[in-house]
């Protein structure tokens, strides 16, 4: 399935990965709210979504990192905040961050980082020192509808 295919832009703000099912906002905090965020920043910026009802719904969130990882593809290109090229799909917004905070691991307080430069997770010390981007996910349907 190729990019085109693979990847819908809804006209609502969002785009859908047909691939995966899942329905991801198609801009990010960078873009947003022109800043990195630590984690509570994050979380707080998918609660006002889902208490929006961003593109009619609520049950907006942080992915997983299965989820964020799904998103990298090395032959995919767009422009971050800086210029430089990240790997994920143009049906995203141009001037992004480089960087996906990923969800608490249940019981844990410990997150990681996906770099959507280069594909790699990293495992940072403290949630709130944190300084990164975010991006808000769902899922849409199931896998190749």
């Amino acid at each position: 399935m190729g990019d085109t295919d693979r990847f819908i832009d809804n006209g609502d703000g969002t785009v859908t990965d047909r691939k995966t099912g899942l329905m991801w906002k198609k801009t990010d905090t960078m873009i947003d709210l022109k800043k990195w965020v630590n984690y509570q920043d994050s979380a707080d910026y998918v609660r006002e979504l889902r208490e929006q009802g961003f593109a009619g719904f609520d049950d907006w969130r942080l992915p997983t990192q299965d989820e964020a990882q799904t998103l990298y593809d090395e032959s995919l290109s767009l422009t971050d905040k800086f210029g430089k090229t990240v790997h994920i799909s143009d049906r995203f917004e141009p001037g992004c961050g480089f960087s996906m905070i990923i969800k608490l691991v249940d019981g844990r307080l410990r997150t990681s980082v996906f770099n959507i430069r280069e594909g790699t997770l990293d495992y940072p010390d403290g949630l709130w020192t944190l300084s990164e981007a975010a991006r808000a996910v769902r899922i849409h349907t199931s896998p190749g509808d």
